[in-house]
């Protein structure tokens, strides 16, 4: 196969290259900076509107892959031409980085159309989405000086550029043998572990500190958002949506006035408060999860149990204070153990501990 060196190209049009970074980086940033006024604005209002474009980020990740694959071929360059690439380095980790928060801040946004959160983890996203925005914006600035033509530090790159010296072999046809034999596969593969060898010696420091931050970042962000946000709450915990909370008082199972020896009652009393007026519960979305099966409340079992509560039968939810409610499932008897309720509305659950009653 029959190549052209691209190093005369990127050359040439080296600064039009990084004012097309530079606008690839302008736009995500201004997508970060969304995010940031999105977190901002929740904090002081729940009820803040969450739009598409603060977690739709297709675009935006289309134009990171454009950015970071722009900063390979210009490292490559720089390394041809033995120029500093500090720099392009750099722009990679932090093009990588940046993905990776991007997909976890837009999946934690749209989680937010069904549930809520306490306002300290949400302080933790807001921070998060600053983090992303200013490396972001501060790695705008290389970028649209070395579109510009000029230097900071030097105030003379465009002597740099010439230094990078368009030659003929800067263009020269090459030809490219592609060996797919398993040994050509084995000597490419120990060539890049070489050269990934040498890159790691040369900007070592650099590099460890770009694996911890990430390192950090996925050990406190991944196990934090699965153990803690998403935990499992207990009897007595608040569980918190958008629209209400609850907390599972007391659970109990019971064979009272059952239907036939293979059926039991599980009844749990909550105490449930309002966030908007005039909402009512979809009974529907709040089932029982047991030995793997699922049941839904039914209010047609309410009677039997007046002596503990009065169940709820879809009317408004008051917003000034928490009232008590039960809510009764009519399950198999095999399947009364394992037992949470399940909040479908937010995919959250309260593990049971029911008590037997008679």
């Amino acid at each position: 196969m029959i190549l052209r060196r691209p190093y005369a190209f990127l050359i040439k049009h080296f600064k039009i290259i990084h004012i097309i970074m530079f606008l690839l980086l302008g736009y995500t940033t201004y997508r970060a900076n969304n995010i940031v006024s999105f977190f901002k604005d929740y904090i002081g209002n729940s009820r803040t509107e969450i739009l598409p474009k603060y977690y739709n980020f297709g675009l935006v990740y289309f134009f990171i892959i454009l950015f970071i694959i722009s900063s390979v071929a210009i490292l490559y360059l720089m390394k041809y031409k033995k120029k500093p690439r500090l720099i392009y380095i750099i722009s990679i980790a932090a093009g990588i980085i940046s993905f990776i928060l991007f997909i976890y801040l837009g999946s934690t946004v749209y989680s937010l159309t069904t549930t809520s959160v306490t306002g300290r983890v949400l302080r933790l996203y807001r921070d998060i989405s600053r983090i992303n925005y200013y490396m972001l914006f501060i790695l705008c600035i290389p970028y649209i000086v070395r579109g510009l033509g000029f230097d900071i530090k030097k105030f003379n790159f465009n002597k740099d550029l010439m230094e990078l010296n368009i030659s003929e072999e800067d263009s020269a046809e090459i030809e490219v043998n592609v060996d797919l034999t398993p040994d050509g596969i084995k000597r490419r593969g120990r060539k890049y572990l070489r050269e990934l060898s040498y890159y790691y010696h040369e900007y070592k420091l650099f590099i460890n500190i770009i694996l911890i931050v990430v390192g950090i970042f996925i050990i406190m962000a991944f196990p934090f958002n699965m153990l803690v946000i998403n935990r499992s709450l207990t009897e007595g915990e608040t569980l918190i949506t958008r629209d209400y909370n609850m907390i599972v008082e007391d659970s109990y199972i019971s064979t009272r006035k059952r239907t036939s020896m293979d059926n039991t009652y599980v009844i749990l009393k909550v105490k449930i408060k309002g966030k908007a007026k005039k909402y009512t519960i979809n009974l529907d979305s709040l089932v029982l999860n047991a030995n793997k099966n699922s049941y839904k409340p039914s209010l047609k079992y309410y009677n039997y149990f007046t002596d503990i509560g009065y169940g709820y039968k879809k009317t408004y939810l008051i917003t000034d204070n928490y009232k008590e409610y039960l809510l009764i499932y009519n399950i198999n008897n095999k399947d009364a153990k394992r037992l949470y309720l399940h909040n479908l509305d937010n995919d959250r659950k309260v593990r049971l501990k029911p008590e037997t009653i008679s």
